[in-house]
């Protein structure tokens, strides 16, 4: 009986260590799109989110889309994002190479945000550009999955030229 017994918790131990790699296995699928306001689909969230995770691989720089109805207690886009930059913690620490884009139709607002080490290469005129050709045309007809997706693929392109490369966050 107490063979039988071990046997059964030895089972019961392999099928609970299996269960909880498994667990700890899809943890590490990352999110990089929190559709708030539900302007997009699941599939456009995936793509976008893919693309997302392509970007990270190939330059280890994090891009996060979130959408919103709301600042909740900020009064601007400026606010609302530098404060949820900081919350989510983009980027990684020593290259502070993080991109944030906030997105609300209900506000008709949008902003790209930028961690420090990003600003030296993706400056604020820059951002307005990609936000004025590739993403407001496209908000101006309720495309909102074609703005994000272009403005998110002319950020990428950017970023990706050799030129552009984020090395860290020191001034």
């Amino acid at each position: 009986m107490k063979t039988r017994t071990r046997n059964t918790l030895s089972i019961l131990a392999i099928v609970i260590a299996l269960a909880l790699a498994g667990c700890f296995t899809n943890s590490a699928t990352k999110t990089f799109v929190s559709d708030q306001e539900h302007v997009l689909d699941s599939l456009q969230e995936d793509k976008l989110n893919r693309l997302y995770l392509d970007h990270e691989t190939t330059s280890t720089n994090q891009i996060v889309l979130l959408t919103t109805k709301t600042f909740e207690i900020d009064s601007t886009i400026e606010a609302y994002s530098l404060r949820k930059f900081n919350s989510i913690g983009i980027g990684q620490k020593e290259k502070n190479n993080g991109v944030l884009i906030v997105f609300s139709a209900s506000m008709r607002q949008v902003r790209i945000a930028t961690g420090i080490g990003t600003e030296k290469v993706l400056k604020d005129s820059i951002a307005k550009k990609i936000i004025d050709s590739s993403m407001t045309p496209y908000f101006k007809k309720e495309q909102y999955f074609e703005g994000l997706w272009n403005g998110s693929t002319a950020i990428i392109s950017f970023l990706e030229k050799p030129e552009n490369k984020i090395t860290g966050a020191n001034r």
